[in-house]
């Protein structure tokens, strides 16, 4: 959603100039003041790669059946050429800036740590973490399974308990925890029934099977054919990054999806490689210079909340960042609150005490107003006066996007920090 919304208010940006308005770039500096010219796809650029699917997503948000776009399931780029112009002293100068969009999914995220792990060691700390909070009873049909492994097991054998594994996995992802490898057994993309996907953790009593070798080295051969290219090819390449953080869904999944939101903000952050955007640090490696955090869903807080949603992810950054290691090393950090398609109205109630509600059509309700409630000030929160309710909320009818954008909370103002100063 936020590269298919950024690009169709980047494409439609002079139809609010035309009407003085802002429109879903609005605090993006340089369009406010006239800069910007024109935005366009460039379809010869990376034709060889996977294109993000922008027409898709655009198509299936806008009309009068909008619906949220189909999730990521792999790596894919979407190329943009922005015009615009910089008045100087004696003339005005045309340039033109390229904007490379990479997507990916973001449970791939969850496998950075195994680049520092031995299959062992994985093997122990998977299980360890299998057998705690809600993850306990969601292991017992593994458990099973590999109690029942013979010493004998071959690949035939391997590929059940896979199965096993990955609805193990599925279970814990759809209630909201993050640390599950391996990832691609999740969302798979090339590798999708590859014989290095039939890749279990082992409990210490069977790691003298024969079978154990086999999944040493297909756990070598995962990291090195997924794991590290992801990163090598991908995130040693990236200048500007965005980490998109769903705490309003971890609020309502409670402690145990909240612990591990920390855990794995916490051991991917320790992978990046981050730096002033020097020479000297390119040459290192360190190309990222600006790292911006988004609590995402601010439409399903009210509009005086979301000052508090974005500094409750700003306490969460400082808590895993407790050594200062990122603020240290990344020469620009923001958090924000954004929603980059809106999917409700800010309105008043009419009776007294008046409050702000949010209009709007919860999944499964009736569009109506709805108050979900107030944002915890404290982290970690009271998790028993937690007094916030989730809200799935669904698109609204946008019957106007393909010439207007989508509607969004601070869609500008993040791209102004990514990549305002290359234009100003």
């Amino acid at each position: 959603m936020f590269i298919g919304s950024l690009a169709q208010a980047l494409i439609t940006s002079e139809a609010w100039s035309a009407r003085g308005q802002l429109g879903p770039l609005a605090q993006f500096e340089p369009y406010e003041r006239g800069y910007l010219k024109c935005a366009s796809i460039r379809d010869d650029v990376h034709s060889d790669l996977p294109q993000f699917p922008f027409r898709q997503a655009r198509d299936a948000m806008s009309g009068s059946q909008s619906q949220w776009p189909a999730a990521t399931d792999g790596i894919s780029h979407l190329v943009l050429d922005l015009d615009y112009e910089v008045p100087s002293r004696f003339m005005t100068r045309r340039k033109t800036l390229r904007l490379d969009l990479v997507d990916y999914p973001g449970e791939w995220l969850a496998d950075f740590p195994l680049l520092s792990l031995s299959y062992e060691e994985w093997s122990k700390q998977v299980l360890a973490q299998a057998q705690t909070g809600p993850r306990a009873d969601m292991i017992s049909q593994y458990r099973e399974a590999i109690e029942a492994l013979p010493w004998s097991a071959d690949e035939g054998d391997l590929e059940k308990i896979t199965s096993v594994w990955a609805d193990y996995l599925s279970q814990a992802h759809s209630a909201g925890l993050v640390l599950n490898q391996p990832a691609r057994l999740l969302r798979p993309a090339n590798l999708e029934n590859s014989p290095i996907l039939r890749l279990v953790p082992l409990p210490a009593d069977k790691l003298s099977y024969p079978v154990a070798g086999v999944l040493r080295k297909k756990y070598e051969q995962y990291i090195k054919r997924a794991v590290l290219p992801f990163y090598r090819d991908h995130f040693s390449k990236l200048d500007r990054q965005i980490v998109l953080v769903d705490v309003l869904r971890t609020l309502e999944l409670g402690s145990d999806a909240y612990d591990e939101l920390m855990s794995g903000l916490r051991s991917v952050l320790q992978v990046f490689r981050y730096g002033n955007g020097s020479f000297f640090d390119r040459l290192r490696g360190h190309r990222t210079s600006h790292l911006l955090f988004a609590a995402t869903k601010a439409d399903h807080v009210t509009r005086g909340d979301r000052s508090n949603l974005r500094d409750m992810l700003r306490k969460i950054v400082r808590f895993v960042d407790d050594d200062n290691q990122l603020r240290r090393s990344v020469k620009h950090t923001h958090s924000i609150a954004l929603a980059s398609v809106q999917s409700t109205e800010d309105r008043m109630t009419v009776q007294a005490p008046k409050r702000e509600v949010l209009y709007g059509r919860p999944h499964g309700r009736e569009e109506a107003a709805w108050d979900p409630g107030g944002i915890p000030l404290d982290i970690p929160p009271d998790w028993d006066e937690l007094g916030f309710q989730f809200l799935e909320f669904q698109p609204q009818p946008m019957n106007d996007a393909l010439y207007d954008g989508f509607p969004a909370i601070n869609l500008g103002r993040a791209l102004n920090f990514l990549i305002g100063e290359d234009i100003l």
